[in-house]
């Protein structure tokens, strides 16, 4: 069995107002066997149904995370609302939901996390948003070697978030939100089918 520090990229989605239509944009640009595990956090409450939402007419596997889960390839996991996810030893651990604490889920602990977790395996992607949640996350991704992409701010409905990025950090690309996801797609490739 691959080790977590022995497989391939790791994907780490963040985005906040405006973030449902680019995730929508760019999961579409996806295939359902992507060759890497893709986890989607975006600020929300705790009743927020992001993954329900996600999961009408998309044929790729969305599920929501649960505390403690192995990343499988191929999979798009949601962060549930207003909770803190952290990668760790190939899983992912989740805080309670979260009241008071600034931005909810934190995409700088999530990508921090993925920085120190994957390092040139990581993947941070940063979408629409307000504010700059995600840029602090963002440098630590490219600092242990990783790629950051954003959303090209003229396509984003908020462009702060991405804005932040590209005037902070060494995005790898920026494009809009189809096209970042045709370029996960030519990175990483889709996944060899298993055992029959």
């Amino acid at each position: 069995m691959t080790s977590h520090t022995e497989q391939g990229f790791v994907v780490a989605i963040g985005a906040s107002a405006g973030g449902i239509k680019a995730i929508r944009a760019l999961l579409s640009c996806l295939p359902a066997n992507l060759g890497a595990p893709v986890v989607i956090a975006m600020h929300s409450e705790p009743s927020s149904n992001l993954t329900e939402v996600l999961q009408i007419r998309s044929p790729l596997a969305i599920k929501r995370l649960e505390d403690g889960e192995a990343l499988r390839t191929g999979q798009i996991y949601v962060v549930p609302g207003a909770t803190h996810a952290f990668f760790r030893d190939g899983r992912v651990r989740l805080s309670q939901p979260v009241r008071d604490s600034g931005f909810r889920p934190s995409i700088d602990g999530l990508f921090m996390t993925l920085a120190a977790e994957y390092k040139e395996k990581a993947i941070a992607v940063v979408l629409s948003g307000t504010m700059n949640d995600g840029t602090r996350g963002a440098q630590v991704v490219y600092d242990m070697g990783g790629q950051t992409i954003v959303q090209n701010p003229e396509d984003a409905t908020f462009e702060s978030m991405p804005l932040s990025v590209i005037l902070m950090d060494h995005p790898q690309q920026i494009l809009s939100a189809e096209d970042l996801g045709s370029w996960l797609d030519e990175t990483i490739g889709t996944a060899p089918p298993g055992p029959a």
